[in-house]
């Protein structure tokens, strides 16, 4: 997803895994309205507090306001509340979050016993924001646009009978989806089993929308919502506001909301949003709190401050397509070339030294280190393989948790022998720009945050070399290793991660970075922090969205 950064997207934890270190809450305290009732997506009750208005101030990270292309964490947790897909995740804290549960639809899919066809049905009577009926043959629409915008989620579906062909020729119809709007069934054949495609028809790539909706991006158009949030305004970088849907009926698994309504105001500056949430101009700063104040709001405002640990990885992407580092060798130089404990101390400490894919949250996880710091053995690698004085660009963002470690990487480039100058984007189309094949980034800054607790969601989407797209490119260093990619098939065919298979997923991470795909260099940690009148003990933290905007409460 998701990136932080860019930003996921995102975002969340593998809930597979016990242990989690995040702050968990169930929703209590006073709200300033009426107070009701309603069953929770954990099957118990609690008190629906209201309140007229929920002041955010949000990151320069966000993409876009449509489901079809939103590929960062910014999107997603905002529009997670917006636009349901058939299946979605339990609004709860902590390993729970990550229960696949019915959204849309009536219930969990049933699943033929090959494991390639998947038969769901609708609920009774769904109407959008606007009023229209929500439809079956809406779901399929909504996955044919997805190839026709080029969403960067098409990747996920390509599994399904006749979309691979439909991606090509972008006309036609996907023969493996039939659906029925008279009953609400949608049956979706698959070309091969798939352990993750429940996970996949929870994205919001396969939330359903009208049959009308363009092919284009409908961000300042806001498509018609399902879920119990509808947005109401964006001014592209600068705000945008979600109110509820009246159409709207809360259900056991997507719970009754609290705040009327949503404002989100965008702010580039860390400091300067944190100064808000202080100053009471906003109730909540999505933004990490600046490693110079750090120590000053954990004193001063300690009971307004969340830590948590999301399931993410930060990289240097490179790319194995293009010199220099299409030579392994150099690959690996650059990995021995990064002190990780350094890299650690530029996020103030909240970080944890990795060089694994995958990040420690999950049961697939063997902590491997091949490359201990030696700048020395990295410089004599580079002049071994004849490229030093080699031009190198380092590409990056101007976030401040992104060009700080670009910069030290550009000054460990320059130490082996290289000649390194940074490439600095504009945070808002960062990703956007490094996925396009046509920018040839060779080399720079990236993070993930997992979109669903599975592996296959970090290799098959970052690391799979039959996923390269010329757009909206996730696989930046244009990874492409046949072993590699035939691995990640078989075990995507696993139905259940066993511990056989979990071994299998933590040898591949291994063997991607003995090819040195990446420089992974550290997990990280984050901060939520609320205005003094919010009641945290409402606060939810999900596993994959992060803080849950609808469930907060007021004192």
């Amino acid at each position: 997803m998701i990136r932080r950064d860019r930003r996921i997207r995102l975002a969340g934890f593998a809930a597979l895994v016990a242990g989690l270190a995040l702050v968990a809450a169930g929703c209590g305290g006073g709200g300033d309205n009426n107070a009701a009732e309603t069953t929770t997506s954990s099957g118990g009750t609690s008190e629906q507090k209201t309140f007229t208005e929920f002041r955010i101030v949000y990151d320069t990270g966000l993409d876009y306001l449509d489901p079809g292309l939103s590929y960062t964490v910014q999107g997603w947790e905002a529009m997670w509340n917006v636009y349901l897909s058939l299946l979605g995740y339990k609004h709860v804290a902590g390993p729970d979050g990550s229960t696949v549960v019915p959204a849309l639809a009536e219930s969990l899919p049933q699943v033929s016993q090959d494991g390639k066809t998947y038969t769901l049905t609708l609920r009774k009577n769904l109407k959008y924001s606007d009023g229209t009926p929500l439809k079956a043959s809406d779901f399929k629409y909504a996955i044919k646009r997805d190839f026709l915008i080029d969403s960067p989620g098409v990747g996920f579906f390509t599994n399904i009978v006749g979309a691979d062909e439909f991606s090509k020729t972008k006309s036609g119809d996907i023969s493996g989806i039939t659906t029925d709007d008279a009953t609400g069934k949608i049956t979706i054949k698959l070309a091969q089993p798939q352990g993750d495609f429940v996970n996949i028809l929870a994205t919001l790539f396969a939330a359903p929308v009208p049959a009308d909706t363009p092919s284009k991006d409908q961000s300042t158009t806001p498509i018609p919502s399902s879920g119990p949030y509808m947005i109401q305004s964006y001014k592209p970088n600068r705000q945008f506001v979600m109110v509820r849907n009246p159409n709207f009926k809360p259900t056991e698994t997507v719970p009754a909301t609290n705040p009327d309504k949503m404002t989100v105001k965008i702010v580039e500056d860390d400091s300067a949003a944190l100064q808000q949430v202080i100053g009471g101009q906003a109730d909540y700063d999505y933004h990490p709190i600046p490693i110079d104040r750090l120590a000053n709001v954990q004193q001063e405002h300690g009971d307004q401050l969340k830590i948590y640990t999301p399931a993410n990885t930060y990289y240097y992407f490179m790319n194995t397509k293009m010199k220099p580092f299409d030579d392994v060798k150099v690959r690996q130089a650059v990995n021995y070339a990064i002190d990780r404990n350094a890299l650690v101390r530029l996020y103030g400490g909240l970080a944890t030294p990795t060089e694994n894919i995958l990040p420690p949250t999950y049961p697939q996880y063997k902590k491997h280190t091949f490359y201990k710091f030696d700048l020395a053995k990295a410089k004599q690698m580079i002049q071994q393989a004849g490229l030093a004085g080699t031009e190198v660009t380092v590409w990056t963002s101007n976030r401040d948790t992104a060009k700080p470690p670009a910069e030290y990487l550009q000054d460990q480039l320059n130490k082996i022998g290289f000649k390194a100058k940074l490439k600095v984007i504009d945070a808002s189309i960062y990703w956007t720009t490094i996925g396009n094949q046509s920018n040839k980034a060779e080399i720079g800054f990236a993070d993930w945050f997992q979109d669903y607790p599975h592996p296959l969601d970090w290799f098959d989407v970052l690391l799979n070399g039959e996923r390269i797209t010329g757009t909206h490119n996730n696989n930046y260093s244009n990874f492409d290793d046949p072993a590699i990619n035939k691995k990640i098939k078989e075990l995507k065919l696993k139905p259940k991660l066993s511990p056989d298979v979990n071994d299998q997923w933590a040898q591949l991470d291994a063997n991607v970075m003995k090819e040195a795909a990446w420089a992974p260099y550290v997990n990280r940690q984050f901060t939520d922090f609320f205005g003094k009148d919010i009641d945290t003990s409402c606060y939810i933290h999900h596993v994959l969205y992060q803080f849950d905007f609808s469930r907060i409460c007021k004192k």
